[in-house]
């Protein structure tokens, strides 16, 4: 029987353990969840005291990057390179949220005899579930917010990173009060019992769409309102007056980043069947300067899949497409020597919208290159899949923003792609969740809305 007390870290370059973390029992969950409870009754009170504090949280992780950039490589997988830029938007994130501001009241319409106070009031202890893909990040795009909005906060990491999360909550318990920030390990049955706490006050999560359902279903018990930041399988539009070249570049250039496991990075491009070959040979270029191998070695730009589960399905659906008659451009190796999960760059073409690879979210290094005609077409398409996080659209900006306007998706690029901006609200629509983190709405995310009203 394996041992269900304690979560086994791998490296997923050289499949060595990294190191074990206990599983959380529900005592402890519910002894956390307590103190956190507790802790908001003075955490919620001094808006200045925690902006202060946000702060100096966001300069504790930057003068900790040195001790968590090897262990994220190493549990997760990801670059170096990669690694120390989570850490850097996740202080930008601290920094961001330390200076947000918001009314904590305001004057409701006035009705004869009697006057309104419209607040704006935090929620209490919160949930944050965090996935595999940018543990710190994700992580710190819900808590810097909710922090700065009053609320007390209860991390769950995904089991396989549970070392580097463990390690940023206790960086961040060294500047926080006692309780107003805590963590929780463990497996389905620990986020269970988080989710249905009768003292969690909001769950936000972020991670596939299959169990972001089943979050929803486990907090309408409580009533517990929930944010779902969930898949995506971003399009990439390329339009006839593109520079075929540049989006090219810029894409083989985005489209791998941390091994292509990005809800926000572009899964396929859908290109003018006369400009295909074109783009495919730029693209096959640049794919030459993305070497592969070990996340913490001189030079790798991609590293591992992270774990065997996401590797098989990725390999698998490359499989199913070539039998189907798509071509690999370039790559479908595995680019080392190493053990671990390693699948190369991979490009495709001559796929269509029915092949899986097109149509699900592959979250992996391998591009699929989609001829279209008809513009229109790929917009009928694009309507009818469930995925709405994110698109670009490449061309002339008047037209393309005539593109973008029929795109429904929570955030659509122009000539641009990934650029991901802690000032600015994100999230998705459709099967790609609800909710927004970033900008002011991340911090109006964490507070509910009372009135009083007063008859004179």
């Amino acid at each position: 029987m394996p041992d269900t007390t304690e979560l086994i870290s791998v490296d997923p370059a050289t499949l060595a353990e990294v190191g074990r973390t206990p599983v959380t029992t529900l005592a402890e969950l519910d002894a956390r969840i307590e103190r956190a409870h507790d802790a908001f009754a003075t955490w919620r009170t001094d808006r200045a005291y925690r902006q202060g504090l946000l702060a100096a949280c966001s300069y504790e992780l930057m003068r900790k990057t040195p001790e968590i950039v090897p262990l994220l490589s190493m549990e997760q997988g990801k670059t170096a390179e990669d690694a120390g830029g989570e850490v850097w938007i996740s202080a930008k994130c601290f920094a961001h949220n330390a200076r947000v501001s918001w009314d904590d009241a305001t004057d409701g319409p006035e009705a004869a005899g009697r006057v309104a106070r419209i607040e704006h009031r935090p929620l209490g202890a919160v949930a944050a579930i965090v996935p595999w893909n940018f543990p710190i990040f994700l992580m710190v795009a819900k808590i810097a917010p909710a922090l700065a909005a009053g609320n007390t906060v209860i991390v769950k990491p995904a089991e396989s990173v549970s070392l580097v999360v463990g390690k940023v909550v206790e960086i961040l318990k060294t500047i926080l009060p006692d309780g107003v920030i805590d963590i929780v390990y463990g497996g389905p049955d620990v986020g269970k019992a988080l989710v249905e706490h009768r003292k969690i006050r909001k769950v936000s999560f972020t991670g596939s769409t299959g169990v972001g359902k089943q979050i929803m279903r486990q907090a309408a018990d409580t009533v517990t309102p929930v944010t779902l930041e969930l898949g995506g399988n971003d399009p990439a539009i390329v339009l006839d007056d593109a520079d075929i070249d540049y989006v090219a570049t810029f894409l083989a250039k985005s489209a791998f980043f941390n091994s292509g496991q990005m809800c926000i990075a572009p899964k396929r491009a859908y290109v003018p069947a006369d400009k295909v070959d074109r783009f495919c040979e730029v693209f096959a270029a640049a794919m030459e300067t993305l070497p592969v191998g070990y996340g913490l070695a001189p030079g790798t730009k991609v590293g591992p899949l992270h774990n065997k589960a996401q590797l098989d399905f990725v390999q698998g659906l490359l499989d199913k497409a070539v039998t189907g008659g798509a071509t690999i451009v370039k790559g479908g190796g595995r680019g080392t020597d190493l053990p671990g999960y390693f699948l190369e760059p991979t490009l495709v073409r001559d796929v269509d919208d029915t092949a899986e690879i097109v149509s699900l979210e592959q979250f992996g290094p391998v591009f699929p290159v989609v001829a279209y005609t008809d513009v229109d077409d790929v917009l009928a398409t694009l309507d009818e899949q469930d995925f709405g996080l994110g698109a670009s659209v490449w061309g002339s900006v008047d037209k393309a923003e005539q593109v973008a306007d029929r795109i429904d998706a929570g955030q659509v690029w122009i000539n641009q792609h990934n650029a991901l901006e802690v000032e600015l609200p994100f999230g998705g629509v459709k099967s790609s969740g609800f909710g927004r983190e970033g900008g002011n709405a991340g911090v109006e995310d964490f507070l509910e809305t009372r009135v009083i009203s007063i008859r004179r």
